[in-house]
């Protein structure tokens, strides 16, 4: 497997809002309790669908995504048809507000929401979410290869102002992998990306996906490791589906796609966790998708008792985010 790539220089984007030390009794900083601490209650996401499209999807770097991705590029699962993103933000911020939230998150979650936008354009797009009664902060999901410069000075902008943050799909340090997933891009891609976000101090939160075909366990420590040393906002993490229309059905319906049972999930996100620096935030822990487009593995229906099994394993270890830091 692949080397890691050159050291990311520079701080952190200063987002946190209290001191956090995990503990065995408290083991993991659940970026739930930093928005908590910094606005004073709960504050849920908004999933949207901006009508992004993606490279890989477009004939940008070719037509037929990435191998684990669905058709609707990992997008909400819960679209009300042509309801445009806009008035969903509107809505769902509308009902959270009246449920008792303190605000939500505009995530534009499908697909690439970078890729192949204008400035002006992901400018506007940016201002109208904001301009949303209850919106409070606004995440953004992007490849790595999907941020040229011109929308780097737009996120900064925005970053210096309101809470916002970048989601990277890193998936994995391995070019290999990369390359047989059919990313388009290596991992050194996914290491520029970072360094140009941090140096515009843009919190990154990066994505990793366990359990992608022909990687160890010892391949997915790896990425784990390469991950921590990035040294990002926040981490997501989740196992390998076979989702419907994916690249992965044809191998998985074959019998030739081996994925992840719950306990050894749990112990390799367990390893993560105790891998993380205590101030880097834990976006998710587990990954789930709508009954009718995932495949398998069925365990990952039932999100609490995945939750559950990490918890229990991190306890059998008596262990705790940072423990392994650095090691």
């Amino acid at each position: 497997m692949d080397e890691p790539q050159s050291p990311i220089p520079g701080p952190r984007s200063p987002v946190s809002a209290f001191p956090f030390l995990p503990n065995a009794a408290d083991p993991i900083h659940w970026v739930s309790k930093e928005l908590k601490a910094r606005f004073g209650g709960r504050v849920r996401k908004a999933s949207l669908d901006t009508g992004a499209s993606c490279p890989n999807r477009d004939g940008t770097l070719g037509v037929g995504g990435c191998a684990y991705c669905d058709p609707s590029g990992s997008g909400p699962g819960d679209l009300v048809p042509a309801e445009p993103w806009a008035e969903r933000l509107s809505r769902l911020a509308a009902r959270g507000l009246g449920r008792g939230d303190r605000g939500v998150i505009a995530y534009f979650q499908a697909y690439t929401a970078t890729h192949g936008v204008a400035a002006e354009k992901l400018e506007a797009m940016l201002g109208a979410a904001f301009a949303v009664p209850g919106v409070v902060g606004l995440a953004l999901g992007a490849r790595p290869d999907c941020l040229p410069a011109e929308l780097l000075a737009v996120l900064e902008r925005w970053a210096r102002a309101r809470l916002l943050w970048v989601e990277l799909g890193m998936q994995s340090r391995h070019d290999a992998t990369l390359r047989a997933l059919n990313r388009g891009h290596d991992h050194a891609c996914t290491v520029a990306a970072a360094e140009a976000l941090r140096a515009r101090r843009v919190p990154v939160v990066l994505h990793l996906i366990l359990g992608l075909p022909g990687e160890t366990e010892d391949a997915i420590r790896g990425s784990l490791a390469e991950a921590a040393r990035l040294r990002p906002w926040g981490v997501k993490l989740h196992p390998l589906h076979a989702v419907r229309g994916s690249a992965l059905e044809g191998p998985w319906r074959a019998g030739g796609l081996p994925l992840l049972s719950r306990e050894a999930y749990a112990g390799l996100a367990a390893d993560a966790i105790e891998a993380l620096p205590p101030e880097v935030t834990v976006h998710r822990l587990t990954g789930e998708r709508p009954g009718g487009l995932l495949l398998a593995p069925d365990w990952c229906a039932d999100k609490r008792a995945t939750l559950g099994a990490i918890r229990k394993e991190l306890a059998r270890r008596r262990s705790w985010q940072g423990r392994r830091a650095g090691a």
